[in-house]
């Protein structure tokens, strides 16, 4: 899908310190924007306003086009869930996860309605347009890529050490399907083999 993302004045605090303000952006489909700033700036912040979780110090607003299109950020630090094992981890943040939870809850209610019907079938466009009818396949291969073994994936996220964690990280971007996708710091812990294995993703990948 095409999709374009609008941000109109965007303003976000800490107390009585102004991170940013009245900031205006437009993504377009194929754009690529780095986003620069010593620690502390606000780069987290509003990466996190334009993936439409903004908090409460925050102003203006960030809609995208069409309203279907799809979101996703991918945090700085690795999401550790307690007990969660990596291959729920990669459904989880790939966005598949939540879309198959929806979909499968308007299953229950398909025979009530018509308009039940049709929201099963909004819901299961939006499942497969995150890569939910072969993310299960793609995953096994996605991993032996970024030189992690089958094993790794039915491994607790909590056992992982830091560079695996990273290349699972890594498995995320490279699986996940959104229309808009926004990285936080997505070199962190990385190691050369997958710092060019992101480097080809963000040259091919638009």
């Amino acid at each position: 899908m095409t999709a374009t993302l609008t941000a109109r004045g965007l303003g976000a605090s800490r107390g009585a310190r102004t991170l940013f303000d009245g900031l205006d952006l437009v993504v377009a489909a194929g754009d690529v924007w780095g986003l620069t700033g010593p620690n502390g700036a606000g780069k987290s912040t509003l990466l996190h306003a334009l993936s439409g979780h903004p908090d409460a110090e925050m102003s203006g607003a960030v809609t995208v086009s069409p309203p279907q299109a799809t979101v996703g950020l991918l945090r700085q630090e690795v999401e550790r869930v307690d007990d969660e094992v990596v291959r729920d981890f990669l459904h989880r943040v790939t966005g598949v996860a939540d879309a198959q939870a929806h979909m499968d809850a308007l299953a229950e209610r398909l025979a009530d309605s018509d308009a039940a019907a049709e929201a099963y079938g909004d819901a299961l466009e939006r499942w497969l347009a995150l890569g939910g009818g072969d993310l299960d396949e793609r995953i096994p291969v996605t991993a032996a890529r970024l030189g992690l073994d089958g094993a790794v994936l039915d491994l607790p996220m909590s056992a992982l050490s830091g560079g695996q964690a990273a290349r699972v990280n890594l498995s995320a971007v490279l699986l996940s399907q959104y229309d808009v996708l926004l990285l936080d710091e997505p070199t962190n812990d990385l190691d050369l083999a997958g710092l060019a294995v992101l480097e080809e993703f963000m040259r091919t990948e638009r």
